[in-house]
């Protein structure tokens, strides 16, 4: 039976750390985050080789260098690969995601800033995530332009669905948090509100805004369903009901 050949890199297991270059798309490196690796290359040594391009640009291991760099190292194993342009911002960014996609690590905030500098889309709704972070988490910023996350969001390819309504809510929201505190905003009830907007209400401005009010009167209350996973969602879907007939 014959096989594909596949491309394959070349190994150095002795590449100066000097010159390596962090990728300016990658997630932002956490000096936490690295320090966890010293007792692990101490104790365990190179287990992986990181991955780099062959002008020295960083793939995968940005963790691990910054780590090497603290443990005063030189040189660090690598695996090279020259099919990955990383003068392209966007063919960089895909290498790097299609090595992380499966870690655990990768939060919704990395993806978004990683994909905010190629794409407007994301962009935006960075911006408004920096603008509203004090008040509203990242996921909930997402939900509120792109919907649910989905595979299309950690790809790169998710579209801003109403940003005018978007911006509304994200407003709204902050407002909530600034009068009543996150103890009595919770980010699942957020998520609720957020999801009833677009599925319920059907971006009516007017409803929303009944709402919001009724969400204000339960947290200034410190009422239990303000921060009930099973009895917020019930209460305000009710409560339109009630905007609805009146």
């Amino acid at each position: 039976m014959k096989t594909t050949e596949i491309k394959r890199g070349q190994f150095n297991a002795y590449y100066p750390i000097s010159n390596l270059k962090m990728a300016e798309v990658n997630r932002d490196v956490l000096l936490k985050h690295s320090e966890n690796f010293k007792q692990k290359l101490n104790e365990f040594g190179w287990m992986m080789p990181i991955v780099i391009s062959s002008d020295g640009d960083i793939i995968e291991g940005h963790h691990r260098v910054v780590c090497s760099r603290l443990l005063k190292q030189t040189t660090v194993p690598a695996y090279i690969v020259d099919w990955v342009d990383t003068n392209k911002g966007k063919e960089h960014l895909n290498a790097i995601i299609s090595l992380n996609n499966g870690n655990k690590a990768w939060t919704t905030l990395d993806y978004l800033k990683a994909f905010s500098k190629e794409n407007k889309q994301y962009a935006k709704v960075y911006d408004a995530y920096l603008k509203n972070r004090n008040n509203v988490s990242a996921g909930n910023v997402v939900n509120s332009f792109f919907g649910s996350q989905s595979k299309n969001f950690k790809k790169g390819q998710s579209i801003i669905k109403d940003e005018k309504f978007s911006l509304y809510l994200l407003d709204k929201i902050s407002n909530l948090v600034n009068d009543y505190g996150k103890s009595n905003v919770q980010a699942y009830c957020v998520r609720e509100m957020i999801n009833i907007g677009f599925s319920k209400a059907f971006k009516d401005y007017k409803a929303m805004d009944y709402l919001f009010a009724e969400y204000g009167r339960l947290a200034k209350l410190e009422h239990p369903a303000a921060t009930s996973i099973s009895k917020f969602k019930p209460l305000m879907e009710v409560n339109l009901k009630h905007f609805y007939r009146k």
